[in-house]
């Protein structure tokens, strides 16, 4: 396949290199680690202090990874996403060490009760693919899938492998206006995924190569069902901080808080990862 980074914005074409695109999953790894639910305070927004509730810890290479959201004093939703400590990152690569999840498995990474509350997100799927994944040049590279889900587990199991009795389901796009207008999904199998759904992309993909972070968005059977930042290993091992905007749909399944930003960005005293969304909206 000709290396898609030489490749003019204008020439390329999206709809074959989508047909490529997959974040598979092949099996699923749940934690059985004691719940943590402590009501913490720490850090302000315009002075005022943030109530931060931690969901579960989840192990990772020979670290730990765990969900948490800050909350206003008003109680309006301020920032959620993953904490991961700095040995979750350690021992990836070696593939015959039992600590590190299997090839593109995923793991779930449950939400505080708060955040299911205040937020449309119901847990977070944590993927971890060592050899990246098709298309090649474009995503073949370690990096994390980080699907934020707004259904349940359950519902997301039940998603099954496309085939031509279940392409209706995966093809039945959300209503217009329900994706942001500047992504796209090609017909068929392509990005079709179980346990996972129908993977949308910007149309200006070009735009994010090389690959270092990227916000996927993904649906089944008309429904919006996750947003996913994709991240490289790379990338996340830089220490580079960045808060990125991110496109928004004109309507939403249902009213509530829906972020608007996603955020990486590391605590130098402890080495931990933060992977967040933030900047939320009250949406009708």
């Amino acid at each position: 396949m000709e290396n898609l980074f030489t490749l003019s914005k204008k020439t390329i074409a999206f709809g074959a290199l989508l047909a490529l695109f997959a974040c598979s999953s092949d099996e699923m790894t749940n934690s059985d680690l004691e719940a943590n639910s402590t009501l913490l305070l720490s850090g302000k927004v315009n002075s005022e202090k943030l109530l931060v509730f931690k969901g579960p810890e989840v192990r990772l290479g020979y670290g730990k990874v765990r969900s948490w959201i800050s909350v206003t004093q008003s109680g309006n939703p301020n920032e959620i996403g993953l904490e991961m400590t700095a040995e979750a990152f350690k021992n990836l690569t070696d593939e015959d060490d039992k600590k590190i999840p299997a090839d593109h498995s995923t793991i779930i990474v449950p939400l505080h009760l708060k955040a299911k509350q205040l937020t449309p997100f119901n847990h977070i799927g944590l993927n971890w693919n060592p050899h990246g994944h098709i298309p090649e040049g474009v995503f073949d590279v370690p990096h994390f899938d980080i699907h934020f889900y707004m259904i349940s587990v359950a519902e997301q199991m039940a998603i099954p492998a496309w085939s031509e009795e279940t392409d209706a389901a995966f093809n039945n796009y959300p209503p217009q206006g329900y994706m942001p207008a500047d992504y796209f999904t090609p017909p068929g199998d392509a990005t079709a995924e179980p346990q996972m759904g129908k993977h949308w992309l910007p149309v200006n993909l070009p735009d994010f190569l090389p690959f270092t972070k990227i916000m996927i968005y993904g649906s089944y059977d008309g429904n919006v069902v996750f947003i996913e930042p994709m991240i490289t290993l790379e990338h996340l091992l830089s220490k580079m901080d960045s808060y990125n905007d991110y496109s928004q749909p004109e309507f939403f399944q249902k009213p509530g808080n829906y972020p608007t930003k996603y955020n990486i960005y590391h605590n130098p005293d402890n080495g931990n990862t933060y992977i967040t969304l933030s900047g939320f909206v009250a949406r009708e």
